[in-house]
């Protein structure tokens, strides 16, 4: 499960970072030192593994009052691409040559 988790905590991690960026008044309700826990609402086996590895981090953490916000993720949107003008070719265009 090791590496199942680790996709999706850095897809999730990735998408949550885009979010902040996108909504900075959802970031600015988040303390400057808190502890972000990612939650999936659809995948508890995830959730429970990050909670304990959250626990774990917690009981060795250098700031024992850091503030711990629970974001829960209710679900991602489709994957598009960002290409555009794409054009088919049955032979190699003369600037590549």
């Amino acid at each position: 499960m090791n590496s199942l988790f680790e996709e999706k905590y850095d897809e999730l991690f990735a998408e949550f970072n885009y979010y902040v960026v996108e909504h900075p008044e959802f970031a600015r309700r988040i303390p400057r030192d808190a502890l972000v826990v990612l939650l999936d609402r659809n995948d508890p086996v995830f959730s429970r593994e990050n909670l304990r590895r959250v626990k774990n981090y917690l009981q060795h953490d250098d700031n024992p009052d850091r503030p711990v916000l629970y974001v829960q993720v209710g679900r991602l949107a489709p994957v598009k691409s960002r290409l555009r003008d794409l054009r088919l070719m049955t032979r190699v265009p003369d600037y590549v040559i």
